[in-house]
């Protein structure tokens, strides 16, 4: 693995500029198709793999039992294991605010028809062992296609569960779910409608409507409000946030937090602002990244009217509604399967700020830089490798997971971004 010369969209930056030091040190392998890492507020590191179990790496080892074996507890969850070549499986984790005292976390998962499903879990009575008889279904969505699944989700500062959903898969959203919010709108023809199975597993036909959206509940109550549009038949509940963007009777989803997605893959809040830095993968022309800006609701981020800053020329969006553009986005020759990062507010004062991603398909690692001008996108190493995900620790480092070799590795560096850091060209 080399360590490349610094550049900004592709022009080279002046040596001098920045030291070009940084580089990803292995801390643990063994994994089998790792899609996820996580803490729980201590020094451990939960690793989700996508074919169904949760992996806990503690002291620099992988301990020898899984902390969650869903292909075990596959007749209750209707999960089936999933290989590299598909989207589906185990996909996300994130721990209850109160982890520490509750012991509750929660799953995003696909299940045996290939339909999301969030569920919680809690702890069992050894702090590195989950409780597989304590699975209980939040919410089901239903899925048109077998990828675009999004599969992530976090708890915001402000203690609410966010997942982000894809748009349902195949190309150009033939089903309009990024820009359909009036679940009345919803395309019911062909491929685009709901599916028995799903309907028998108790969800709502109106779930697709949360497809291509980013969505906020509260799993802290069970509420009694009318447009969930997630709830299932025998699910625990949750709650709408009443200023979630949608909350009331609009016949709009009451858990849609923001719109106009493809496949959000790896989304993020900055633990110092609570801005949401969402990485979309891109359909053929560009890869993006945006930023919902804490205190913010309802925006839209344009797929499928738009592609990165491109407009599609796709049926129906003649006369869009008011969109967000990302803060950057990038022509798929670089790379063509964005994977979300983190914007570091770790101990290495050097990095503070800067957002840091890769390129699932290229193996290109990037930063995204704040200048006077906007972001700009540096890139300081390509690996060969595909990375699938990052993630922080209790103390803001960050990690990142090499899909293909099944490893755990972590960003090092001495490197200085320094402010009056001008490019030879602008992205």
């Amino acid at each position: 693995m080399v360590i490349l010369g610094l550049s900004v969209g592709g022009a080279a930056v002046q040596a001098g500029e920045v030291t070009p030091d940084l580089r990803l040190e292995t801390v643990v392998s063994g994994f089998v198709l790792p899609v996820a890492v996580r803490n729980a507020g201590d020094s451990r590191l939960f690793v989700v793999e996508q074919n169904g179990r949760i992996r806990v790496v503690s002291g620099g080892t992988v301990l020898a039992t899984p902390f969650l074996d869903f292909t075990a507890n596959a007749p209750a969850t209707g999960f089936t294991g999933q290989s590299s070549a598909s989207e589906r499986g185990l996909l996300g984790l994130a721990f209850a605010p109160d982890y520490a005292t509750s012991g509750l976390f929660y799953v995003n998962y696909t299940d045996g028809q290939g339909d999301t499903v969030i569920a919680r879990y809690q702890v069992s009575g050894d702090p590195d062992v989950a409780n597989p008889a304590s699975a209980a279904i939040v919410l089901r969505i239903d899925q048109d296609f077998t990828n675009h699944n999004g599969g992530d989700l976090h708890f915001g500062p402000d203690g609410y569960l966010y997942i982000g959903m894809g748009d349902g898969g195949s190309s150009n959203d033939p089903c309009n779910r990024g820009q359909t919010l009036l679940t009345a709108s919803l395309n019911n023809a062909g491929s685009c409608a709901v599916d028995a199975g799903f309907l028998g597993n108790g969800g709502q036909s109106e779930s697709r409507a949360l497809l291509g959206k980013l969505l906020r509940i509260d799993v802290s109550t069970a509420g009694s409000e009318t447009e969930r549009c997630g709830l299932a038949t025998g699910s625990v509940g949750y709650s709408i946030p009443l200023d979630n963007p949608y909350a009331g009777t609009d016949g709009v989803c009451d858990e849609v937090f923001a719109s106009g997605l493809r496949n959000p893959w790896r989304f993020s809040f900055d633990r110092l602002t609570g801005d949401i830095w969402i990485a979309d993968v891109g359909q053929g022309a560009r890869e993006e990244v945006d930023v919902l800006p804490a205190g913010q609701v309802g925006l839209n981020f344009g797929w499928r009217c738009r592609e990165g800053f491109l407009a599609t020329g796709l049926s129906g969006c003649g006369s869009p509604p008011p969109f967000t553009d990302p803060v950057l986005d990038y022509d798929r020759s670089f790379g063509q399967s964005i994977t979300g990062g983190y914007r570091y507010r770790g101990p290495q004062q050097p990095l503070d700020g800067v957002y840091f991603f890769a390129d699932f398909a290229s193996g290109l690692h990037m930063a995204a830089i704040e200048r006077s001008s906007g972001y700009q996108r540096v890139d300081w190493r390509d690996s060969g490798g595909n990375f699938s995900s990052f993630g922080e620790d209790q103390d803001g480092e960050l990690y990142v997971l090499n899909y293909g070799a099944g490893s755990l590795q972590r960003l090092v560096t001495d490197t200085r971004f320094r402010g009056d850091f001008e490019s030879e060209s602008a992205f």
